[in-house]
């Protein structure tokens, strides 16, 4: 196997072609701001449909109407505690998220004069092997610790995959909607942080320290939850995954690894939940796993970048040069 080794991660093909529209600080504004409500508002009408879809398919319709605020409240107040609200809950996320990241692209490409795949990928299509390379390489490299916490510690609450169905049948299908529902929802996380906010912080500096820094931390802030060890882990995982957008030249990788991620949470750790996770401070184990995390991430975007097997396989080497055609008074 020959290794061959990757250009700096300041000279991404992600970011080389960067241009005055996107460093102009009105465009910017006007992107938040119209970005940021026609989301909203666009994820209120889908999270609405969502909700009325769901609450019809669980039971809550039978030919009137009327039943389904009802029922709504109901998988709302179960709070994932059951099968039904857990999906439930999923589904909500999944279009309200979706639809807002979508919503914000738009506004983003609009004002930047980008087409928006640009938000997604450098390389001439989105590479969907490259997505599944992420979401497998994690399931296998972090997928055994996360099992291992769970059923090696007698502490730790039971499986939600085992604990919410009672039957394998029920269980098989949590499981593939759990993965149908989550990669959409990471990627509309990673379009937006990964995608715009990253290319928008490149254009100040393409210094791959602090944009990771600056992406991880408000990746983790934006979530709302400032427990230590939940802002930590968070902040590293946006961290990870800016090092593999630069590295591999678009946000299809980690897409799939923060999707997988996700996805060993609400199988084998607790559903989604509106309740915050109870914070368990920084301890030992909790900084072990978060830098495993992280340090695991830097090592699966190295693998794909350098493998040339794994790399013509996954697409990750379709990526253009774009060095050589960006504007190099844009940084000078």
């Amino acid at each position: 196997m020959t290794l061959a080794p990757p250009p700096p991660l300041s000279e991404a093909s992600f970011t080389a072609d960067l241009s005055p529209r996107e460093r102009s600080l009105w465009r910017i504004v006007v992107t938040l701001l119209a970005g940021a409500v026609g989301g909203v508002i666009v994820a209120l009408v889908t999270g609405v449909v969502a909700l009325l879809v769901v609450a019809a398919a669980t039971g809550g319709f039978s030919g009137e109407l009327t039943g389904l605020p009802g029922r709504i409240g109901e998988l709302i107040r179960a709070d994932g505690t059951t099968v039904q609200s857990a999906l439930g809950l999923l589904t909500l996320a999944t279009f309200t998220n979706g639809p807002m990241a979508a919503t914000f692209i738009g506004v983003a490409a609009l004002m930047a004069g980008r087409h928006p795949r640009r938000y997604i990928t450098a390389a001439a299509k989105i590479r969907w092997r490259l997505l599944g390379s992420g979401l497998l390489l994690s399931i296998l490299i972090i997928g055994p610790l996360v099992l291992a916490s769970q059923f090696l510690d007698p502490h730790a609450p039971p499986a939600p995959l085992l604990n919410l169905a009672k039957d394998w049948p029920t269980r098989t299908g949590y499981a593939v909607a759990c993965v149908v529902l989550l990669i959409p929802a990471a990627a509309a996380e990673e379009v937006v942080f990964r995608g715009w906010l990253l290319r928008e912080s490149a254009a100040v500096t393409r210094n791959p320290v602090f944009l990771m820094a600056v992406n991880g931390v408000l990746f983790s802030a934006l979530h709302n939850d400032f427990a230590p060890d939940a802002f930590l882990m968070r902040a590293l995982m946006g961290a990870g995954f800016v090092y593999m957008t630069l590295r591999l030249g678009g946000i299809e990788f980690s897409t799939g690894a923060h999707a997988a991620n996700n996805i060993l949470i609400v199988l084998f750790i607790q559903p989604l939940s509106l309740k915050p996770t109870p914070s368990n401070g920084l301890g030992a184990d909790t900084l072990f796993q978060a830098l495993f995390l992280f340090v695991s991430y830097l090592v699966m975007a190295e693998l794909v970048a350098r493998w040339p097997l794994l790399r013509r396989w996954s697409g990750a080497d379709q990526v253009p040069d774009l060095t050589a055609t960006a504007a190099v008074e844009h940084f000078s």
